[in-house]
């Protein structure tokens, strides 16, 4: 009987929590090296994406009035630009810059009383389009649209604004993103050292992987990651290979997740779990499911089906979505 080859596991704190690699088919040593080498790249990312560093892009972000611009990198451009994505695909229930939203007090004293008004102008825009103009509505509120344009000396972010004296600007917070662009970056450093059978997970609320663990029974079925969180009728496990699962929930943290759409704590599930290709598109999807109805969600789901979905609706009642998606649920 052939003898099963070790898995070796990597640990470094980052970003507020303890990042962990796990690593098959290659030797110790190897593995560590190449570990090594993808939580330097988690650090890098870090500084360019913390908003509680004033050194880095998205705090200089933060800090620009209209009509300024700020070279800034590839990792920010790709970011922001996914942020965006799916800000727009969820209708405004992931939003990193909704810390300016439920900040500004004519517009969260509107929401909160149930006032109807026209969706908010994209944040983002790519160069060369033309920037959305806000209703009446939404102009009286002050908010501004960031163009992120490719230039030939790389990337740039440009504030527009129709008001030149903003009180409040841009509070952009990639700590619903951040971490799953961190895990996508980081499987590919792995795979440039020839790592193919690998696990990731950011403090356990984001995980990618590829290939199997070197397990006879799960041989090419992927790596068996919990789900769920322990929830009645929720499924507890799936089997993780070419693609990310994440999750949010109230369990620890309780209603820490604000509904941008209405400056209140997200109130329509109790947890939610999303699988994606992509660990930046699960990390922001599993936020935005949380914020989301049910009806939303399936919704969703039934647009996009390379997406799993699991939302626990109460106490024993969930659904799940796009099974198919992830096999092995």
């Amino acid at each position: 009987m052939p003898s099963v080859q070790p898995v070796h596991r990597f640990s470094h704190q980052a970003m507020g929590t303890f990042f962990e690699t796990v690593v098959a088919g290659v030797d110790e040593e190897y593995a560590g090296q190449a570990a090594r080498v993808v939580f330097q790249e988690i650090d890098r990312i870090e500084n360019l994406f913390s908003r509680f560093n004033p050194c880095s892009e998205i705090s200089q972000m933060n800090k620009m009035k209209p009509g300024e611009s700020l070279i800034i990198g590839l990792e920010t451009f790709e970011c922001l630009t996914i942020a965006e994505k799916v800000r727009l695909e969820t209708d405004g229930a992931f939003d990193i810059n909704v810390r300016s939203h439920i900040q500004s007090p004519g517009l969260l004293g509107e929401l909160r009383a149930g006032k109807k008004l026209a969706p908010l102008p994209s944040l983002i825009k790519g160069g060369g389009e033309e920037l959305e103009k806000p209703s009446a509505e939404i102009a009286a509120h002050e908010f501004p649209s960031l163009e992120l344009v490719q230039t030939s000396s790389g990337f740039e972010a440009r504030l527009h604004s129709s008001k030149k004296n903003l009180i409040r600007s841009l509070e952009l917070d990639l700590g619903g993103i951040g971490k799953g662009y961190a895990l996508d970056k980081a499987l590919a450093f792995l795979l440039d050292w020839g790592i193919d059978r690998a696990l990731i997970h950011g403090g356990t609320s984001t995980v990618a992987a590829m290939g199997s663990p070197p397990n006879l029974s799960m041989e090419g079925k992927g790596w068996p990651v919990g789900v769920g969180g322990g929830w009645p009728e929720a499924p507890n496990q799936v089997l993780l290979t070419g693609r990310a699962l994440s999750g949010s929930g109230t369990e620890i943290k309780g209603t820490h997740v604000m509904d941008p759409r209405t400056g209140l704590p997200a109130q329509a599930h109790l947890a939610a779990w999303a699988s994606h290709p992509s660990a930046a598109e699960s990390d922001a999807l599993s936020t935005a499911f949380l914020v989301m109805t049910t009806a939303e969600v399936e919704e969703y789901c039934c647009l996009h089906p390379e997406v799993w979905a699991l939302v626990i609706i109460d106490y024993g009642n969930c659904k799940v979505f796009n099974r198919e998606a992830l096999p092995g649920a």
